[in-house]
């Protein structure tokens, strides 16, 4: 079994990560998208975990739809669509061979992006390019190299378990490992690319990147995470990709 099919569930239990309110980055984000657009139109959103950014893209008038590998995603998404008296459609299914509909005004990816191998990174962009309108556009959150090997060797105990930071310099993947107090420990592992790699990887999948912006960095020595910092400093960095 691919380690995605059990990572996202054992996160949520041992943090609770997607079972939080919606943080004003969600709120600001949504309305990013929207100014870029220019107006809400239908939205995918893949690896929409407990569905903050699709309740606050609905509040923003959007038409969600919110895939997800993990079931218990759906339902807190559900809830808090309910809470906020949107409308938006889950489904929980591999984005691989899902069948979402369509076609979107646009297709968001936030956190997520790497998961498997070059070609399988290439599969999923066609079926991107595939599921945008005419005229959409796809928004891609993608982690960089130079971030996650600088970072390398970071832990961070809390009590419960011990977060470790790492990187295959080899495979150019972010690794984000976790250890439950007497426990097996379970770690996620996602392929980095520099916006040049990732012009590399988009050739033959139909979309093209049309603009790069960068996102923000966790300070490991200060505690504290910086929302927006310079490309080179970047714990990832949104794509915009448009057909090509």
């Amino acid at each position: 079994m691919h380690w995605s099919h059990s990572f996202y569930a054992r996160q949520d239990a041992l943090t609770g990560c997607y079972r939080t309110d919606i943080h004003p980055f969600h709120t600001a984000l949504a309305a990013r998208v929207t100014a870029h657009r220019g107006r809400p139109g239908s939205l995918l959103e893949l690896g929409a975990g407990g569905g903050q950014f699709a309740a606050v893209a609905a509040l923003a008038g959007h038409q969600v739809t919110a895939l997800d590998l993990y079931a218990g995603a759906g339902e807190h998404t559900r809830e808090l669509a309910a809470q906020h008296g949107v409308p938006l459609r889950t489904m929980t299914a591999d984005f691989y061979t899902a069948d979402p509909g369509g076609p979107f005004d646009a297709v968001c990816y936030w956190d997520g992006f790497g998961t498997g191998e070059d070609n399988e990174q290439r599969h999923l962009l066609s079926r991107v390019a595939g599921w945008l309108a005419r005229g959409g556009t796809a928004y891609v959150d993608v982690y960089t190299p130079w971030y996650w090997a600088h970072h390398a060797g970071f832990t961070r105990p809390t009590g419960r378990y011990v977060q470790t930071y790492g990187f295959d310099a080899e495979a150019c993947r972010m690794l984000d490992t976790y250890a439950p107090e007497g426990e097996a420990s379970f770690t996620q592992s996602l392929r980095c690319y520099s916006p040049a790699d990732l012009r590399l990887l988009l050739a033959g999948t139909g979309l093209t990147l049309t603009e790069v912006w960068p996102g923000g960095a966790y300070d490991p020595q200060a505690g504290v995470y910086h929302p927006e910092v310079p490309l080179g400093e970047c714990m990832m960095y949104v794509a915009v990709l448009h057909p090509a």
